[in-house]
């Protein structure tokens, strides 16, 4: 109700306003003298309506602040205006017993035919309190730097882990944009995104890729991690951002990287020697007659026993090399098909071994693609390979080549046990293996399919697992188009 509209009034006429308040209600004239209080007024500060009637309204104030009450109220009655107090300050009020409690006050100038009146509606924010003290405790619990901003992007509160990992004080920075934790160069793209989480607020991670850096006092940048969280409060929207340095751990993953690449070169060099010569070895024994039937079967295990640790041992420096500076390549133009024939020939040794049966299907006409055909030849060889471990015997494997408007595509389908996994493209990762390779005990480093997907993408291709089931699964090689 405005100064305007209660010019006039009696203070009696007041009465029934004031009792349908929901904060305890004091009204008082030009001297401080209390006029008028409300039921809340009796329940929150403990008085009855006649003991503070005709009293100085300082009775509900701590006798510390009892000349500064004065003087902010004389200031008042100069220039009364509606406002409210206590929003951030520290006010507090004090009951008939003594105790003292924290509050907050709206003031409301109120014209009557007896002159000038002031209410305050006082409200107890004891629990309010508490529960910021509660929040605050929490806050500066946390193991991460913590930063609340305002939906503008306005720092309103941080903890003491972002004094320490930034290097500013709580007063550099409350106050401030938020862009000023943020590297130049990522600024304005950080605004916008700001600007789109407040429209959809949620609670999400960010940086799980190692992309993100924030920025310190002294402008060095450091990598992190953020987990941020809308909250809605009286006030508005705050976004809380939980921001944490994974400088440590990325200098942990960088040294156990190279410790792992370090220790696939020389275990692979101190591998291939002696393989190869066992290979060697074994060619010349070959040659050697007389040789029983079952001197030949063992000769023939050992030799393909070391074939396969020495595949294995190419897969390991293969692995290193794309790691430490990319596949190389040497692309020409080529014929696709008779690069594919190649390999399912190749593979039909195996299979007729293993009981599988192995069809191909052709378009009949030149596929040009410019490519390496070794490199290609060992991504179909890889492929196949996998298709024939996880098929029982009796099964089938179809590889197909054929085109689909500027790609050629080279489908190895097989009728095996399936990937069994929610996310079937995790079989890409280096050292995967599947749950159920594993559960089935296939035999396998997980390096086949990395060094494939390597291969695919130095060819400006892709590789794809288009389906997989109880029924079996199928890869799907993609290549682009010459001409």
């Amino acid at each position: 109700m405005s100064a305007d509209q209660d010019a006039g009034r009696r203070p009696s006429d007041l009465g029934g306003l004031l009792e349908a308040a929901p904060d305890a209600m004091v009204v008082i004239d030009s001297r401080g003298i209390i006029q008028l209080v409300n039921a809340q007024t009796e329940r929150v500060f403990g008085y009855s309506r006649g003991e503070l009637l005709g009293q100085p309204v300082e009775v509900l104030v701590p006798a510390s602040l009892h000349e500064l009450h004065r003087k902010h109220r004389s200031e008042y009655l100069h220039e009364p205006h509606v406002r409210s107090m206590g929003s951030g300050l520290d006010l507090r009020a004090r009951r008939r017993d003594g105790s003292e409690f924290p509050v907050e006050i709206s003031l409301a100038p109120l014209e009557t035919d007896q002159g000038l009146l002031i209410s305050a509606a006082v409200r107890d924010v004891t629990a309010k309190r508490r529960e910021e003290r509660l929040f605050r405790g929490l806050l500066e619990a946390a193991p991460d730097a913590m930063v609340i901003v305002d939906n503008t992007g306005t720092i309103v509160l941080v903890n003491a882990q972002v004094e320490e990992k930034f290097g500013y004080n709580r007063g550099e920075l409350v106050g401030q944009s938020v862009e000023i934790l943020v590297p130049e160069r990522f600024a304005g793209m950080h605004v916008a995104f700001r600007s789109g989480y407040v429209a959809g607020p949620r609670t999400r991670p960010m940086g799980l890729a190692g992309d993100l850096f924030a920025r310190r006092k002294d402008g060095s940048e450091f990598p992190v991690e953020i987990s941020l969280a809308p909250l809605e409060t009286e006030e508005g929207l705050l976004v809380s951002a939980a921001v944490r340095d994974i400088s440590e751990r990325r200098r942990m993953q960088e040294e156990t990287d190279r410790v792992k690449d370090e220790f696939f070169a020389t275990v692979s060099h101190e591998l291939r020697t002696p393989l190869t010569s066992m290979l060697g070895y074994s060619e010349l024994l070959a040659d050697l007659e007389p040789l029983s039937p079952q001197g030949r079967r063992f000769l023939s295990v050992i030799a393909r026993s070391a074939e396969r640790e020495l595949r294995l041992v190419d897969d390991l420096l293969t692995l290193v090399a794309i790691e430490e500076s990319g596949l190389a390549i040497r692309p020409e133009l080529l014929d696709l098909e008779p690069v594919v024939r190649d390999a399912v020939d190749a593979a039909r040794p195996r299979a007729e071994e293993v009981d599988i049966e192995l069809s191909m299907e052709v378009p009949g006409f030149p596929v040009p693609v410019d490519a390496d055909r070794d490199r290609l030849g060992q991504a179909i060889d890889n492929l196949m390979s996998n298709a024939l471990k996880f098929t029982p015997a009796g099964g089938h494997v179809h590889v197909s080549l054929r085109l689909a408007d500027t790609f050629a595509e080279i489908e190895v389908a097989d009728s095996g046990i399936g990937i069994g996994e929610q996310d079937p493209n995790r079989i890409f990762e280096r050292l995967y293996r599947s749950g159920t390779a594993i559960a089935q005990q296939v035999p396998g480093a997980g390096l086949g399919l990395t060094i494939t997907l390597a291969i695919l993408e130095a060819h400006r291709g892709m590789i794809s697992v288009v389906k997989s089931d109880e029924a079996g699964t199928t890869f799907r090689m993609s290549l682009p188009l010459v001409g």
